[in-house]
């Protein structure tokens, strides 16, 4: 609970809260001018000041009394005494602290000289005010002590009352809605690691499928690579084990080039040959067949009818006799010819045969072996599909890690969530409770329901506010205030909410006044039922005039600054 706000200036007014409802009205002054104004009075100023005493950083509107030396002292309630907290706008790095009662004696081991630094002063306020353990504000990406004091010292008004400002990440809204709600909030801290994990991991699939990560490929692509190079590697070893180095391989190839070049000349004579086979066969078919068909003359005479002298008779045999004798001799050369030539072709096709063998056998000395230099040429090609064999395993190693570890964090998600449904159901009466109570204050003043849901999802614990008539400024507005009057009121009991709630005066902007009237009296009457402290900071014509005239607010008016006031709250113009 907050006592007093005060500042090492005299023209700063302080500020004495008291318990239950507090109003700062920015008034207006009979002698006013139309020049003047309700705003810019400095109330928005105010709250940036009790943050910055609360560990918050320095806004840089107020760098001008940082220069001039002002220092804020904020006295409040902490750990069963009053602790007054000072600090620099100059130099803020610590604090002086001075408690009493129970405070002093928790205090005192956090201070050196009456000083503690802001780190520590973060950790005392996380303790006192929400329970917060020191361990629990070192968690990377965790809870913050300044978020959790942003939601009870509203100096933002977003549309989601879930949320402190417009740009908070949903996992910090979450984690730090589940703390206030006493639900717990690891849990959605670890599944959105998790889920980072994953976004990671889907990234680097695609960027894998595009091919923008060379040294990453889908796992298939890299095992058909892989089997591709090892049988290269097979057969490279294959030729280097029966290797032979030859000391002169120059001279086995001219030896091949001489055997090739005779039997090219042999085959060209073997063709020739052939040929003439085939003529002179060809003419002892033909002196054969022109013996048989030939018909004696003097049987065409006599078939003509004349008679043929005996003389006629014995010339015409002589000259079939010496025909006969002519074709003989002509058949008896061309059988010799051809069996010349049928022994010649026979000796060319040993020749060639053993030609051949003997060109085959240099080729295959030449192919099983070489120079030296050719060995450790294949031994540095094998040396190399060997490394590039090494490069694709490391990939199809990295490639199966990432399988694995998406299967992993697919687990791992699947059983935090699991444990966050079933704790979640434990929760379920104090759950629905909080919600029935901000459907009760949203009913009153709109006389529309609305509801807080809590539910599981792979993010962990999912809020969400459903209200009739949200969209509107004024109905976003008040669903905020009557979600941060449940919290404070559930809070109360759990600890895990400070006794205290803080609004700016944006949070009543474009309300009707009769929901602005409504919403006041909610908040007086929940402090004064609860011993909770309420502030808000507030315009005198915003306050409807049934509420003016009540006496709790009057009473709860800690200060009241006038629009000819000089400086407005500060007491200073800047």
């Amino acid at each position: 609970m907050f006592i007093r706000l005060s500042a090492n200036r005299d023209e700063f007014q302080s500020i004495n809260f008291r318990p239950g409802f507090n109003a700062i009205v920015a008034d207006r002054a009979q002698d006013s001018t139309d020049q003047d104004s309700r705003n810019a009075r400095g109330k928005s100023t105010m709250l940036m000041l009790m943050n910055y005493v609360l560990a918050g950083n320095l806004p840089s509107s107020l760098r001008p009394l940082a220069d001039d030396g002002w220092e804020i002292t904020l006295t409040l309630e902490m750990f069963g005494g009053t602790v007054a907290a000072t600090r620099s706008l100059a130099s803020g790095r610590r604090l002086s602290i001075s408690a009493d009662g129970p405070a002093r004696d928790v205090i005192g081991p956090w201070l050196s000289e009456g000083q503690i630094t802001v780190d520590s002063w973060k950790e005392l306020l996380g303790l006192s005010l929400f329970w917060l353990e020191p361990a629990e504000q070192e968690t990377s990406g965790g809870l913050s002590v300044r978020t959790l004091l942003s939601y009870v010292i509203r100096t933002d008004t977003p549309k989601d009352p879930l949320k402190v400002i417009a740009q908070q990440s949903a996992t910090s809204s979450r984690e730090h809605v589940a703390f206030l709600l006493g639900l717990d909030w690891q849990v959605i801290h670890e599944l959105a690691t998790v889920k980072k994990g994953l976004d990671q991991l889907k990234a680097i699939t695609a960027a894998t499928k595009e091919g923008l990560v060379a040294t990453l490929r889908p796992e298939d692509e890299l095992v058909l690579e892989r089997a591709a190079l090892k049988n290269e590697a097979d057969e490279w070893r294959q030729r280097i084990s029966g290797f032979r180095i030859l000391e002169d391989p120059n001279s086995l190839v001219s030896r091949a080039d001489q055997l090739t070049a005779q039997i090219s000349r042999l085959r060209d004579e073997a063709v020739v040959d052939r040929r003439m086979r085939e003529l002179y066969v060809s003419s002892l078919s033909e002196t054969q067949d022109s013996d048989a068909n030939a018909l004696p003359v003097e049987e065409l005479f006599s078939a003509a009818g004349a008679i043929l002298a005996d003389g006629f008779k014995r010339q015409a045999s002589q000259v079939r006799d010496f025909h006969a004798a002519l074709l003989e001799n002509r058949r008896s050369f061309l059988r010799g010819e051809i069996d010349a030539l049928d022994e010649r072709i026979a000796a060319r096709a040993a020749e060639l045969s053993r030609l051949d063998e003997q060109r085959d056998g240099v080729l295959r000395t030449l192919d099983a072996g070489g120079a030296l230099d050719e060995l450790n040429e294949m031994r540095a090609e094998l040396s190399d599909i060997e490394a590039r064999m090494a490069a694709l395993d490391l990939q199809i190693e990295q490639a199966r890690e990432l399988v694995t570890r998406r299967e992993e964090l697919k687990l791992e998600q699947s059983t935090k969530r699991n444990e966050a449904t079933r704790y979640l159901t434990t929760s379920r009466e104090k759950l629905d409770r909080i919600s029935d109570r901000f459907s009760q204050k949203m009913r009153q003043l709109y006389g529309k329901d609305a509801a807080l849901t809590v539910s599981v999802d792979d993010a962990g614990y999912k809020f969400a506010i459903r209200a009739s008539g949200s969209g509107s400024s004024g109905v976003d507005r008040m669903t905020l205030f009557c979600f941060d009057l449940t919290m404070l009121e559930e809070g109360i009991t759990t600890a895990h909410h400070p006794d205290f709630l803080v609004h700016d005066s944006s949070v009543f902007d474009g309300v009707d006044p009769r929901q602005r009237a409504g919403a006041l009296h909610f908040a007086q009457a929940m402090v004064e039922a609860t011993g909770g402290q309420y502030i808000c900071t507030i315009n005198s014509n915003d306050v409807p005039d049934e509420v003016l005239d009540q006496e709790w607010f009057k009473a709860g008016v800690v200060r009241t600054v006038l629009d000819t006031e000089v400086g407005g709250l500060l007491g200073r113009e800047f």
